[in-house]
């Protein structure tokens, strides 16, 4: 889903580029699979609103409340652009993309999450994805590689 607006209790857009009073929804345009119709009167198709939800904390003798739209933002990237980088909280999808993918691909995502306990697998997939050979330009850069290294060492002993 992605955020399309702010609406007022009436449920009137709130068109204005900074907000002056708390919005009563959040207006939020679904991803979902076109076959099933979301139309709710007066907004556009696929859009749907949240309301605001009151959450308190208690400790001891304190208390305090605060609203919020309950939602968690989050951040995508690709595991090419993730390498070397580790993040705080991870969920990743191992289904096999169409078209080429290589096979380290599970190993980077995997990899990225700072401890296991903040790792989630989004959905079901074949470990079968997870075997696919190499390519045999892959093998062939990797082949390279290794001799260079053995130069390398040869020139420097």
């Amino acid at each position: 889903m992605e955020i399309y607006g702010f609406a007022d209790k009436d449920g009137v857009l709130i068109m204005d580029e900074f907000i002056q009073t708390l919005p009563a929804y959040m207006l939020v345009k679904l991803k979902h699979d076109v076959s099933v119709n979301v139309n709710l009167p007066g907004l556009p198709p696929s859009i749907v609103g949240i309301e605001l939800i009151k959450i308190t904390y208690t400790k001891g003798n304190k208390m305090v409340s605060f609203l919020q739209f309950p939602v968690s933002l989050a951040y995508m990237i690709t595991d090419y652009k993730c390498q070397g980088q580790a993040f705080c909280w991870v969920i990743v999808d191992l289904k096999k993309p169409i078209g080429p993918c290589p096979s380290t691909s599970p190993y980077v995502q995997l990899s990225r999450a700072r401890t296991r306990d903040r790792l989630s697998i989004l959905c079901p997939f074949s470990p079968d994805e997870l075997l696919s050979p190499l390519p045999d330009a892959l093998k062939l850069e990797l082949s390279w590689q290794q001799q260079k290294a053995k130069e390398t060492e040869a020139l420097y002993q």
